[in-house]
C-alpha cells in the first residue's frame, strides 16, 4: 500500500467519524432538549379554518323576508403547488371568473407566496365549475353575501352589512347579537407541501346560524307610502317627506318612510349623510300640531274647561299682571271661541290665551311628560332629544309662541307618539321595531312586549281630546266611513337666522277610528313648493288621507257605521 493512499484512508476516516460525531452529538442534544422545539413544530403543522355561520333572516309581520344570504367564494391560488400541466385549463378558468386569460398565464409561476387573490364574490355555481377543473392549487374561502330584498325606504330602519361583513346601523346592528351566528371551526394537521392530513383532524365545531328576527314593519304599507311620498315630493317639489304609521295601543311601527331615500344594497354609492335617518335626527318646529298638546294639558289640570271661550280677536292680553303682545293667526277671527272651536280653527291667539291660564310650569311639565326634549328611546344611533329648553331659559315672549308649536324643536318620532298619547288613553309609549326572535328551527325564543314610558293624560281627557280633533268632511284628511282626528301643523323654517316667510314645514297627524283609535298617521313636509304657503291643511292633510286609504286596503279595517260628529 503506498503512503498517499494510506493517508488519504486515515482522511476518509477521520470525516467520518467527525461526521458520525456531529449526528452523535446533534442526537444527544434532541434528546435531551428536543421537547423545547414542540411548540414549533406543533404551530408549524397545525391550522385552523374558521366555518362561517349563516347571518339570521329579517322578517316583517307578515312573514315576508326582508334580508337573504347567499354564500359566495373568494378565489385565490397557493403559488407554492402549482402545476405546469394545469396551464392548458387557464383560459377555462378565466371564462369563468371573468379576467383576460393573459392575467392568469403572467401569474402562473411557482413562487412562495401561499395566496394570491384571484377574484371575489364568486357564486357557488361558478365555484363548483371552478372545482370541476381540478387546477392544483386554485381554491375559494367561502362566506355569505347579504341581499335586501324590502323597499328601498326601509334602509333607514333595516340598516346593512358593509364589505367588512360588520353592520353598520339599523336593526342589523341593533340586533347583532341574535343575527350574526356563531361560527364554526376545524383543526388539522398539515405534511411538508402544506395539505391537510385528515387522518388527524382532531377537533371540529359546526357553525351555528343566527336567528330570524321578525319586525312590527309591514313591507305592504312600508311600499305603499313611500309610492305616496314620492310621488308627492316631485309633485310638490319639496325638500324631503317623512311619515310614520303605528298602532297607538301597542306602538308597533308598520311603515317609516323619509324621501329621498337610500338603498341597502348599493349604500356605497351614497355620501355619509344620505345614510342618516332624518326621520329620528333631524329637527322642526311642529307647529299648530303642538296645540293638541297644549290643550290637552289645559283640560287635564283644570285650567280651563271645553265651555270656556276666550276672544281670538285681541292683539295683547294678560299674563301675570303683564300685557303680552299675542301672535297673528293665520286668518282674523274677531269672534269669541270656546276651546273646541279654537282647536278646529286653530286659532293661534286662542291658543295663547289657553296656554295664559295653564302658566309656564304647567306647560313646560306637561310638555317634558309627552316627551319633548327627549328621544324616544329607539335605540338607534343618532336619535336627536330636540329643542325643549328648560324655564330658566324662557325668555319673556316664550310663553306666547310654546303653546302654538313654536320655541321649541322637535323629529317627528317625539311628535307622533306625543298624540299617540292622547290616541291610546293618556298613556305615552316606547317606540317598537322588533316583535319576536326564532331560533334555527323556527321556534320563538323571544317575544317583545310593548312598553309604557308614562302616563301624561287622565283617559277622559284623552277622550275628550279625540273628540275635540275629530275632522269633519270638509277636511282634506277626511276618510269616507271612517272618525277621523287629527290636527294640522304649519310652521316657518328658521333660514340664516331667521324666519323665512317663502320657506315652511307643513304637517300633519291624526288616527282612526276616532273612540278606539287602531292607526295613527304622522306626515311632515319640509319645503314644499306650492303658490301661498304651504299650509298642513292643504300639503300634508291630503297625503295622511292616501296613507290611510292604503292602510285600510292593507289590513281590512272595516268601516264603522256610527260616526261621531263635531
Amino acid at each position: 500500500m503506498s503512503p498517499l493512499f494510506s493517508k488519504r484512508c486515515y482522511v476518509v476516516v477521520a470525516l467520518f467519524a467527525a461526521g458520525f460525531a456531529v449526528i452523535a452529538s446533534r442526537f444527544l442534544y434532541l434528546g435531551y432538549y428536543g421537547h423545547r422545539f414542540d411548540g414549533f413544530l406543533k404551530s408549524a403543522r397545525q391550522r385552523t379554518r374558521i366555518i362561517p355561520a349563516s347571518r339570521g333572516t329579517i322578517i316583517d309581520c307578515q312573514g315576508h323576508a326582508l334580508t337573504s344570504q347567499q354564500p359566495v367564494y373568494d378565489i385565490g391560488v397557493d403559488l407554492t403547488q402549482i402545476l405546469k400541466k394545469d396551464r392548458e385549463k387557464l383560459p377555462l378558468l378565466a371564462d369563468i371568473l371573468r379576467l383576460p386569460p393573459s392575467d392568469l398565464a403572467v401569474l402562473w409561476k411557482p413562487s412562495q407566496i401561499r395566496w394570491k387573490s384571484l377574484a371575489k364574490e364568486v357564486s357557488e355555481v361558478s365555484y363548483e365549475k371552478i372545482k370541476a377543473l381540478r387546477i392544483k392549487g386554485v381554491y375559494g374561502n367561502r362566506k355569505f353575501q347579504r341581499h335586501y330584498l324590502h323597499a328601498p325606504s326601509m334602509s333607514y330602519i333595516v340598516g346593512f352589512i358593509n364589505v367588512e361583513g360588520q353592520p353598520v346601523c339599523g336593526i342589523e346592528k341593533l340586533m347583532q347579537f341574535f343575527l350574526k351566528g356563531q361560527d364554526g371551526w376545524v383543526a388539522y394537521e398539515v405534511n411538508g407541501k402544506g395539505d391537510e392530513m385528515r387522518q388527524y383532524r382532531k377537533h371540529a365545531l359546526e357553525p351555528t346560524d343566527g336567528y330570524t328576527v321578525e319586525l312590527t314593519l309591514d313591507d305592504r304599507i312600508q311600499q305603499s307610502t313611500e309610492a305616496i311620498l314620492s310621488e308627492a315630493r316631485e309633485r310638490l317639489q319639496a325638500q324631503s317627506i317623512q311619515a310614520l304609521v303605528t298602532r297607538p295601543a301597542t306602538s308597533e311601527v308598520l311603515a317609516c318612510v323619509t324621501v329621498p331615500f337610500f338603498d341597502s344594497n348599493h349604500y356605497r354609492q351614497y355620501k355619509t349623510e344620505a345614510l342618516t335617518n332624518a326621520a329620528l335626527s333631524n329637527v322642526y318646529e311642529p307647529g299648530s300640531v303642538f296645540k293638541a298638546i297644549t290643550v290637552a294639558a289645559a283640560l287635564d289640570c283644570g285650567a280651563v274647561k271645553t265651555t270656556d271661550t276666550f276672544n281670538c280677536g285681541l292683539s295683547k292680553a294678560l299674563y301675570r299682571g303683564k300685557e303680552l303682545p299675542l301672535p297673528k293667526d293665520w286668518k282674523t277671527f274677531v269672534q269669541t271661541m270656546n276651546v273646541g272651536e279654537i282647536l278646529h280653527h286653530s286659532s293661534n291667539r286662542g291658543t295663547v290665551q289657553i296656554g295664559f291660564k295653564l302658566g309656564a310650569e304647567r306647560l313646560y311639565d306637561y310638555g317634558r311628560r309627552f316627551g319633548f326634549g327627549e328621544t324616544t328611546r329607539t335605540e338607534f344611533a343618532g336619535e336627536t332629544r330636540g329643542i325643549f329648553h328648560p324655564l330658566n331659559r324662557w325668555d319673556g315672549l316664550t310663553i306666547t309662541r310654546l303653546p302654538m308649536g313654536h320655541a321649541l324643536a322637535c323629529s317627528i318620532f317625539q311628535m307622533h307618539y306625543a298624540m299617540g298619547a292622547i290616541a291610546n288613553g293618556g298613556t305615552l309609549m316606547y317606540p317598537q321595531f322588533v316583535k319576536r326572535i326564532y331560533n334555527p328551527k323556527g321556534e320563538i325564543v323571544h317575544t317583545f312586549e310593548p312598553k309604557m314610558r308614562r302616563k301624561v293624560l287622565k283617559e277622559t281627557t284623552a277622550k275628550t281630546m279625540r273628540d275635540l280633533l275629530l275632522l269633519d268632511e270638509h277636511s282634506k284628511a277626511f276618510v269616507r266611513g271612517y272618525a277621523v282626528a287629527g290636527k294640522t301643523g304649519t310652521s316657518q323654517k328658521i333660514v340664516n337666522g331667521q324666519y323665512s316667510h317663502t320657506q315652511h314645514v307643513a304637517s300633519f297627524s291624526g288616527f282612526f277610528p276616532n273612540r278606539r283609535p287602531q292607526f295613527q298617521i304622522t306626515v311632515v313636509v319640509d319645503t314644499p313648493h306650492v303658490q301661498g304657503t304651504g299650509y298642513g291643511s292643504i300639503v300634508a292633510a291630503p297625503i295622511f288621507k292616501e296613507i290611510a286609504d292604503t292602510v285600510i286596503a292593507c289590513t281590512g279595517v272595516p268601516p264603522q257605521t256610527n260616526i261621531l260628529k263635531l
